[in-house]
């Protein structure tokens, strides 16, 4: 079954107290932070789901998602305004359902009870960290607690939940990032995303950055530590919905976007780098026992196999995984072969000339 499609309407900054450290949200939504009307807003909204409902294709399910502000913590009128507007589209069967994004400490019974009849299905939370020195530093003003009873109340009520998590926050590191993903794992999220922080011109970051105050991840240290995240979630049966920001004019500007891990293609980086590792993994067991026996000609050869759509996954940014793989097995030579009934997540290794385990 096709993945629903996703129709995004940027609220941006809109229902949030303060800024964070490290938000600059009019660039990341490419709107102004100005208030608009119900009207205009209507209008928008309007535009929006129909430009967005031209590449629905073959996918039976529509969502439509406020995103790029604190939505839950809009004033009531205005969450009533936003709610009302989309629900001809839903009467229409032309949407199936509604998500948001929003703080933690902003979900509440009487929001909840607001926003369901209308159709909220999936809550996304902005966490961050689950460190609360972290968060103070980051000046989030919201405690890891509060994610706790988030995420409680919003199971209670049905809904589906979220968490949205950062790698580079200011006195963070790689274990504490590890106690992140672990502590939030427990606590059974549907899913996650992970994105590395950069520092945006006028953020109070780019003022530590500029000042030594703070420094930015590597782009290897940014994807060491979202492979960990990865893993640990898939493990807790928490699935990864997008690892990374998505691609915008504003990454490419260096008057905009001043540091930090950016690469088009992260979350490419990231399941590389984590096929990578399944890979030599798979190598290690086939070669336990070989060592001081004189290997046949044939058995230097070692065929790799992984589903098609995994093919550039395996061999990674520009072929940098068979570069490591070389470096790591000296002697050794690789064939990959693409079969079609492995798992996406899956890589197979044998000898050449024998037959797969």
């Amino acid at each position: 079954m096709a993945p629903p499609l996703v129709i995004p309407f940027f609220i941006p900054h809109q229902g949030c107290p303060h800024l964070c450290v490290f938000c600059n949200q009019r660039l990341i939504a490419k709107q102004t932070s100005g208030t608009h009307t119900f009207d205009s807003e209507a209008e928008r909204l309007s535009d929006v789901i129909q430009t967005y409902l031209q590449f629905k294709k073959n996918r039976d399910q529509v969502e439509l998602a406020f995103f790029g502000g604190n939505f839950l913590g809009l004033e009531t009128s205005r969450i009533l305004a936003l709610l009302e507007a989309v629900q001809p589209w839903i009467l229409q069967g032309q949407i199936h359902g509604i998500r948001c994004s929003t703080r933690p400490d902003t979900v509440t019974r009487r929001v909840l009870d607001l926003a369901r009849p209308f159709g909220l299905e999936t809550v996304e939370l902005g966490v961050q960290s689950m460190d609360d020195r972290v968060l103070t530093l980051a000046e989030r003003e919201h405690t890891s607690e509060d994610t706790r009873k988030a995420l409680a109340l919003l199971k209670e009520n049905g809904l589906k939940t979220g968490v949205q998590v950062m790698v580079g926050l200011p006195g963070d590191d790689y274990f504490g990032a590890v106690r992140t993903a672990k502590t939030l794992a427990e606590l059974k999220p549907d899913f996650a995303r992970i994105y590395p922080l950069l520092v945006l011109e006028g953020s109070r970051l780019a003022q530590w950055y500029r000042s030594g105050q703070y420094a930015p991840l590597s782009l290897d240290q940014a994807v060491e530590q979202s492979k960990k995240m990865v893993t640990i979630f898939k493990h807790a049966g928490v699935s990864v919905a997008r690892i990374g920001l998505q691609a915008t004019e504003m990454m490419d500007d260096a008057g905009r976007m001043i540091a930090g891990p950016w690469h088009p293609a992260f979350g490419h980086l990231v399941l590389s780098a984590l096929m990578f590792d399944q890979a030599c993994e798979q190598i290690d067991a086939i070669l336990t026992g070989q060592e001081g026996i004189e290997t046949p000609e044939e058995k230097k050869a070692i065929v790799l196999q992984v589903h098609p759509r995994s093919l550039s996954r395996l061999q990674g940014n520009r072929k940098a995984n068979l570069d490591r793989l070389a470096q790591t097995y000296p002697g050794r030579s690789f064939i990959i072969e693409r079969v079609k009934t492995l798992d996406i997540n899956q890589v197979d290794a044998h000898f050449l000339g024998m037959s797969p385990k």
